[in-house]
């Protein structure tokens, strides 16, 4: 399975640093909300997988089970095993699924989810919410405060010692 675009794109995302690897960091990322997808390996032990599932539904992110195995999972990701691992980036996650789910058809139903969140979540970025400001609240409060008037920052030590140090030519000039 060296050749599997779905492993590449996991090994894509760890460059990103987008990816949280082993039980405690996707613990973490999961606890924060900021898992999009949690994959388990298909030979991770009974305990870890339920941990796994557990995580990600509290992030609500899906735990897929993956058709690879710990040495093929962290080859992927550069280290010598791996059961569980967490994406954080919406994107990354929607295409390594699509990935895998043109490999191995069983997987095509989490992809769409991924890729349907990943277009709700594009389409959201860059709008600004709006303000909510009343019509009657800004005059009144421009009303109340009366006009700023600028202070002067305080006393610059380093401009003061400057000031000591200049020469009797530049104060022959002033």
């Amino acid at each position: 399975m060296a050749n599997d675009p779905f492993l590449g794109m996991l090994g894509l995302t760890r460059r990103a640093g987008k990816l949280a690897f082993g039980d405690e960091l996707v613990r973490e990322m999961c606890m924060d909300k900021k898992a999009r997808a949690v994959f388990v390996a298909a030979d991770a032990g009974a305990s870890t997988a339920k941990k796994a599932a557990f995580y990600a539904e509290s992030a609500n992110a899906p735990c897929i089970t993956l058709p690879h195995g710990k040495e093929d999972l962290g080859a992927a990701i550069g280290k010598n095993g791996c059961a569980v691992c967490a994406v954080s980036d919406i994107g990354l996650a929607a295409a390594a699924m699509q990935k895998l789910a043109s490999i191995h058809s069983e997987y095509a139903e989490a992809a769409a989810q991924l890729a349907e969140k990943n277009a709700r979540i594009q389409s959201r970025k860059g709008k600004k919410k709006p303000k909510e400001k009343t019509a009657q609240a800004a005059p009144a409060a421009k009303a109340a405060n009366p006009a700023k008037t600028r202070r002067r920052p305080k006393e610059n030590p380093r401009a003061k010692r400057a000031l000591d140090r200049k020469s009797p030519r530049s104060e022959a000039k002033r």
